[in-house]
């Protein structure tokens, strides 16, 4: 019997050893960092840029870079703070390999125009969303139509010029004077009879109603 209880003994302890070395084994194999070249990258978001430059540690190389798109340089780590990383906390990587650390200054905001990309979060927090731009509406109301165009007012006509008709007799025509009959004679008009234009007594000497008869 005390023989019997030696041999199970015996037999659960090399089991439990057995089991123990498979567990290990199994969990080097895992591991990104068990003879495979690769490390797992921590975590630095919300860091000064100091202490995430620690944290990555010698297999990894921090570059830091403006998140706002100003190109300043990072004089002092310590004023700076780390919002975004590339590659990402827990991504498994080559030894060696750059991770790019976008920093802000202590108590600074990204930039509206900084790349979406690099936006401060603080750290475990979820990222913002931009709401939506609000759907234009159109006007429901008709544009109101156009004014009319006042119409112009026609320009008289010109007068229709006069017909060729002769011009209205003179009924006063002027009167004709002669000084003496001399005139009278080179006028044409001798005698002159009582009553014909340019008759007068001073012409008529002998009072005959005839003037110039000579």
């Amino acid at each position: 019997m005390g023989a019997t209880v030696g041999v199970l003994m015996l037999v659960m302890a090399l089991v439990g050893g057995c089991g123990s070395a498979s567990d290990e084994a199994v969990e080097a194999a895992g591991s990104p960092t068990a003879g495979s070249g690769q490390v797992q990258v921590p975590d630095v978001l919300g860091l000064d840029l100091d202490e995430a430059k620690d944290r990555l540690g010698p297999d990894l190389d921090a570059k830091s870079v403006d998140a706002t798109g100003r190109d300043r340089m990072q004089i002092i780590d310590s004023n700076w703070q780390v919002v975004q990383q590339d590659p990402t906390g827990g991504s498994a990587v080559p030894k060696g390999t750059t991770v790019t650390l976008h920093v802000v200054k202590e108590g600074e905001s990204v930039s509206p125009t900084a790349s979406p990309t690099a936006t401060a979060t603080p750290s475990g927090a979820p990222p913002a969303t931009s709401a939506p731009p609000a759907p234009q509406v159109a006007d429901s109301q008709p544009a109101p139509p156009p004014a009319p165009t006042p119409t112009p007012t026609p320009r008289p006509a010109d007068p229709l010029p006069p017909a060729n008709n002769p011009p209205p007799a003179n009924d006063n025509p002027p009167a004709v004077y002669y000084a003496n009959c001399s005139e009278v004679k080179a006028a044409g008009a001798a005698p002159i009879r009582r009553g014909d234009p340019g008759y007068s007594s001073k012409l008529d000497r002998d009072g005959d109603g005839i003037a110039c008869e000579n």
